[in-house]
């Protein structure tokens, strides 16, 4: 091979691994995270994976939001369910694998028994479209993209490592959800936004 080929070839492979940024977001930062925090109907489809105090599983990841509700299902690695969670405002319950469905300080109890510690749900769903959730204080810092790349908020950090388009918004792709020994890393593959 001649080094001309040799070249060509190194550059088409370094171009399919490589990802262009997604651009800064137009308006600036405080315009995108006033849009995002008003934003109510999404699905996300996904990976998960918790790691607690050297425990842990991997497996998938579905949430449907719409308003003050919200449907979360946890499956296995081979696909078969392992919590299903419920939000209706300041409703909470959870359906284990069995069926058997529970609600409130149960339901609140089963997930930190599965995952390793209380879930803060409502600061999830702003946390997984890549802001800060309204009305608690928080710390961010921002990326070259004029987006998220830390957050800080409700004793848990949380750190960007991509996004991808969605529509004619930018939301997170990788993200890592930490407090204490309790890790959980999310990796969104399909985001659809509800108008």
């Amino acid at each position: 091979m001649n080094m001309r080929a040799a070249v060509c070839a190194a550059l088409l492979l370094l171009s399919g691994c490589a990802t262009l940024p997604e651009p800064a977001p137009a308006g600036g930062w405080e315009s995108a995270k006033a849009r995002l925090q008003a934003l109510e109907h999404w699905t996300l489809d996904g990976r998960v994976a918790v790691a607690a105090s050297g425990e842990g599983f991997s497996g998938g990841l579905s949430w449907k939001q719409a308003g003050v509700r919200a449907e979360v299902e946890l499956r296995g690695p081979v696909g078969g369910p392992v919590l299903a969670i419920r939000v209706d405002g300041d409703r909470f319950s959870v359906t284990d694998p069995q069926g058997e469905t529970f609600d409130g300080e149960r339901a609140k109890a089963l997930v930190a028994e599965r995952v390793g510690s209380d879930l803060p749900i409502s600061e999830l769903r702003y946390w997984l479209i890549g802001v800060p959730a309204p009305g608690t204080s928080f710390e961010e810092t921002l990326g070259a993209d004029a987006r998220l790349a830390t957050l800080d908020q409700a004793g848990w950090h949380i750190r960007y490592d991509r996004y991808r388009s969605a529509g004619d918004l930018v939301l997170p792709a990788k993200l890592d959800i930490t407090q204490g020994a309790l890790r959980l890393r999310v990796a969104v593959s399909d985001w659809h936004l509800v108008p």
